[in-house]
């Protein structure tokens, strides 16, 4: 016999489906282009059952956007508790998760987000709570001599996210495209913070990436 699937567990798997789907068309087309009938059909779903998972389009990009923070945060930790690594494999490894989220990233997107004041109020308050997470980091990475003694890593890490607001609402996307933009702003950075050790094994991770 064939096991089948309880109501609770297609509900789940099809939200499951819903934010892969609705996350790949958002950062695809941007978020304004993309209706939520748009998302129904290519899930081939009616729209009824849709709405009865996500109340409206807010309310699956905020889901959509806290899945991949928490995705991310998780990646991180794993690394880091697996793995005797300095703190330049961490950042190395920021570096490249981050880029690879824009990947293929539409720029319109952020400039959509931007419009979602709820969902911009909670990825600000996550980076409140990351920057006091910090400073455990910091200081092992100060021990290991890859950081600066004398570096405030939460200013510049505050530094680092009103360049990009200015990056995005300025739409300088249009002239150096979304992945040179963040590949220089993140190296930015983390370069900021780093000793001459620190800067020459960060130069090695990075091309190694390449």
């Amino acid at each position: 016999m064939y096991k089948t699937n309880t109501p609770t567990e297609y509900r789940e798997q099809l939200r499951g489906r819903i934010l892969e789907t609705a996350m790949k068309e958002f950062c695809a087309r941007g978020i304004k282009q993309v209706k939520m009938d748009d998302i129904a059909q290519k899930l081939a779903i009616s729209k009824r059952t849709l709405y009865e998972i996500y109340a409206n389009k807010e309310a699956l990009l905020f889901e959509g956007i806290k899945q991949r923070e928490e995705d991310y945060d998780h990646q991180i930790k794993k690394f880091m508790a697996t793995k005797a690594v300095t703190v330049i494999d961490v950042m190395a490894l920021y570096y490249k998760l981050r880029m690879d989220a824009v990947k293929d990233l539409n720029p319109i997107f952020f400039s959509d987000l931007h419009k979602y004041h709820r969902i911009i109020a909670y990825l600000t308050q996550l980076h409140t709570e990351r920057s006091v997470q910090m400073k455990d980091f910091f200081e092992t990475g100060v021990k290991q001599g890859f950081f600066c003694v004398d570096a405030n890593i939460m200013l510049m890490s505050d530094i680092e996210q009103v360049v990009m607001r200015y990056v995005m609402e300025a739409q300088l996307y249009q002239k150096y495209g979304v992945q040179h933009i963040f590949h220089n702003v993140l190296l930015l950075f983390i370069r900021s913070i780093c000793t001459e050790k620190g800067i020459a094994q960060l130069e090695t991770q990075i091309n190694s990436l390449k």
